[in-house]
């Protein structure tokens, strides 16, 4: 990679004005002395200071992309060694994916973290992170503003009043799985640099489902408001979002913005359609896009499409996923749907 192009990729981590607007992949750098390390944490994250807790020569691997506004990164120091950071502005996850970590923010208790559980770090303190020499890290950071638009889609009301997120999120919740599932997603992605994320509709559904992941799982301080029941859903409501569903199913829906754009909480819409269809609106768009699918792929040739660019057009992001829910759906692969000739 370029200087040039590296500069730009770094740029786009800190919002300068003069990086490219347009996604720009995954960032892979590697550092082998602490004051190189600190350089690339600070211009991707945020500011930091490296103190080496045993000999040897630092060997930093960092593999990064943004994900709409959000920065993700999988980090690895290969040293034990402490990370001291300066006062965050946004908010920051740290998900270990191996090894085990230390952490403490802005004068709490340690808090210790393997790969079943992660280090929540709010904006406006600094930290202290311990790394074991084995450890790596996804770490994820949101911009404050992201975060407050998307609660207060989530609670359907305009939040004034500062919001709390816990130090530490266990894994081992129904709440903390779903965390732990998106983890895994990124990690696969980054792994394979960046290629489904790509493609533009995908990115912007990933991060509305990773946003939401973390404020249902784990803002306390808006709880009664999240799990308040919703007043039931008139059926015309319902029918416009089955309907928005039907003639744009390629869009990069999420449960929160179809109820924006019918007016309703998400509560509301998620108790609507399980009392009116009996599924969850993803799952109603699921099946939706595997049947547009199905239809297109008996309709195409195999000389001149292919099942990938038929599911991305549908707004399938995940290959893997979609394989198995359609040939769950169907008995066959897409694959074998394809190869069948017209009658």
């Amino acid at each position: 990679m370029s200087s040039a192009a590296r500069d730009n990729h770094l740029a786009w981590a800190q919002g300068e004005e003069n990086a490219t607007p347009e996604p720009v992949g995954v960032t892979v750098l590697r550092a082998v002395s602490s004051d190189e390390a600190e350089d690339v944490v600070s211009r991707i994250f945020l500011p930091n200071q490296v103190r080496a807790l045993e000999p040897g020569p630092v060997n930093m691997s960092l593999v990064a992309m943004r994900v709409g506004a959000t920065t993700v990164g999988q980090l690895a120091y290969g040293r034990h060694l402490r990370l001291l950071t300066d006062e965050a502005t946004h908010l920051h996850v740290n998900t270990p994916v191996s090894g085990s970590v230390v952490s403490r923010a802005g004068g709490s208790e340690p808090l210790t973290t393997t790969n079943r559980s992660a280090a929540v770090f709010a904006p406006g303190a600094p930290a202290e992170i311990e790394w074991s020499a084995d450890a790596a890290q996804l770490c994820v950071m949101v911009p404050h503003s992201t975060l407050q638009d998307e609660l207060e889609a989530l609670v359907d009301r305009e939040v004034k009043e500062p919001f709390r997120l816990p130090f530490h999120m266990s894994l081992d919740t129904s709440q903390g799985r779903v965390w732990r599932s998106m983890v895994n997603l990124l990690s696969e992605e980054l792994s394979t640099r960046g290629r489904m994320l790509s493609h533009p509709a995908a990115e912007r559904q990933v991060e509305r489902t990773l946003i939401d992941a973390l404020l249902l799982g784990h803002v306390q301080s808006h709880t009664e408001a999240l799990d308040r029941s919703a007043s039931p859903v008139l059926p015309s409501t319902i029918a416009r979002a089955v309907e928005l569903l039907n003639d744009h199913p390629e869009e990069a829906w999420s449960t929160t913005t179809l109820a924006r754009a019918v007016h309703v909480s998400l509560r509301s819409l998620q108790n609507g359609f399980i009392r009116h269809l009996g599924k969850p609106p993803m799952t109603y768009l699921r099946e939706l896009r595997l049947t547009r699918i199905r239809q297109d792929l008996e309709e195409a040739s195999v000389m001149t499409t292919t099942v990938e660019s038929v599911a991305y057009a549908w707004g399938m992001v995940h290959m893997g996923r979609f394989a198995a829910a359609y040939r769950q759906a169907f008995g066959e692969l897409p694959s074998q749907t394809l190869k069948r000739l017209p009658a």
